[in-house]
């Protein structure tokens, strides 16, 4: 009987069959035997024809196909798929690259995702097409490219061969960012001694990123910030002031560190006083600790009640979470509990926060967050006008559901969260 995947595949590269549709009916496939990987090099050779990147009703058959070759899971399909499939997978990406169609939002995320595919098979034929992509108009805004160079981690035999190839000229777009946090990455590890941006082109680049005035531009800055140790001194002076008087404290910081890191005893200065500013504590601890500065750190930054405030401010500021520090944030509840997702006695903190409206039509934003086991907040669920014990109720109830733990409740609730943490029973709670 033909597997799975091979039945799929079959069914989906027939005359007027949906190779995309079948594929995806199988779920999460897991690539293990040398025949499923003989039916998906089969599915490379014949790949149907990508839909229109107007068309948002139609899969793409070769996203579908690259989905399985992600799964891979073992030496013997890896070998089948690096001896038929991935020449042809490099043969298929640089055609769409090469395309019309190639600048388009949907063609480019597909054509990234196979970049990044063929960089986790570590195979040579990843190169050139990573090269040609992230230097294509339009492809090189896509999404992927900062994980695309993130499959070139330590361990990656290619790494230093993807970083060679795009020297020259260097790469634009957020392709260019993400090359440049490659390249800002190998430098700090040590694996190079000459950062592909200490040439004139790379100069100009960082300049123009540190003198970007536009907030959501600031993350780049921070990136050309951290190049600043591995620049020739003569161009890195006037970079240097251009970091510490940049409107985001984030770049500051990375210049702080860059001039420590060269022996600056005023950057070490700054990072420990920004330890103590609870927005950028961790970050600033995280820049002392690289350079083996502990010392540097401030004692009260050590004290407990300030470093949950500044972890919780961390989480709040998260991408995924709101992206800035609160407007406010106060202490709301601490205490000692025998905590039972972790089965031990732990301070837990709970903290007040809030956000100003951003808008004259918009409300404020307001909640209770926690510390001492998973950083969390439970948006809509808790605020300040609930007693302290009812927040730790539902967090526990939360955490043990996150753990799979048998004992979480089927319902998340005030009143089972209470009797796990041994409070007295609420009347009515819920």
């Amino acid at each position: 009987m033909p597997s799975p995947l091979r039945d799929a595949i079959t069914r989906g590269l027939a005359p007027g069959a949906d190779l995309a549709a079948a594929i995806h009916e199988l779920g999460d496939y897991p690539l293990r035997t040398i025949e499923d990987a003989e039916a998906v090099c089969e599915a490379l050779e014949r790949l149907p024809a990508e839909p229109d990147p107007d068309d948002q009703t139609t899969r793409s058959p070769l996203h579908a196909v690259l989905g399985i070759l992600q799964g891979i899971e073992t030496r013997e399909a890896y070998e089948g798929i690096a001896e038929r499939g991935i020449s042809r997978l490099a043969a298929v990406v640089t055609e769409h690259l090469r395309s019309p169609e190639a600048a388009t939002p949907s063609r480019r995320e597909v054509i990234a995702f196979a970049l990044k595919v063929l960089g986790l098979y570590r195979v040579p034929e990843a190169i050139e097409p990573i090269a040609e992509a992230a230097r294509r108009p339009g492809v090189d805004e896509a999404f992927l490219w900062e994980v695309i160079f993130r499959t070139f981690d330590a361990q990656h035999p290619l790494r230093l061969t993807l970083c060679d190839r795009l020297r020259d000229p260097l790469p634009k777009g957020f392709a260019g960012i993400a090359y440049l946090d490659f390249a800002n990455t190998l430098a700090r590890e040590g694996f190079i001694d000459d950062h592909p941006f200490d040439s004139s082109e790379g100069i100009d680049r960082l300049v123009g990123l540190l003198r970007d005035s536009d907030p959501e531009s600031f993350s780049q800055a921070q990136s050309a910030a951290a190049a600043l140790p591995f620049l020739d001194p003569a161009a890195r002076e006037p970079l240097m002031a251009l970091a510490m008087d940049h409107p985001s404290t984030g770049v500051q910081m990375e210049g702080a560190w860059a001039a420590a890191k060269l022996g600056s005893e005023a950057g070490i200065r700054f990072l420990g006083r920004l330890c103590l500013d609870v927005n950028h504590s961790l970050q600033a601890r995280l820049y002392l600790q690289e350079l083996d500065r502990h010392e540097a750190v401030p004692p009260r930054a050590h004290e407990p009640n300030f470093e949950a405030m500044a972890k919780m401010v961390d989480w709040l500021g998260h991408p995924m979470e709101f992206g800035q520090p609160p407007d406010e944030i106060s202490l709301f509840d601490t205490r000692e509990l025998l905590w039972p997702p972790a089965n031990d006695m732990r301070r837990l903190w709970l903290f007040h926060y809030r956000y100003a409206a951003t808008a004259p039509d918009q409300p404020e934003t307001e909640g209770i967050g926690m510390v001492g086991s998973i950083t969390f907040s439970l948006f809509g669920e808790t605020s300040s006008s609930m007693t302290p014990e009812d927040i730790y109720a539902l967090h526990c109830c939360w955490e043990l559901a996150v753990d799979d733990d048998p004992r979480a409740p089927s319902a998340r609730s005030i009143a089972a969260g209470r009797a796990l943490l041994g409070f007295p029973p609420i009347e009515n709670a819920s």
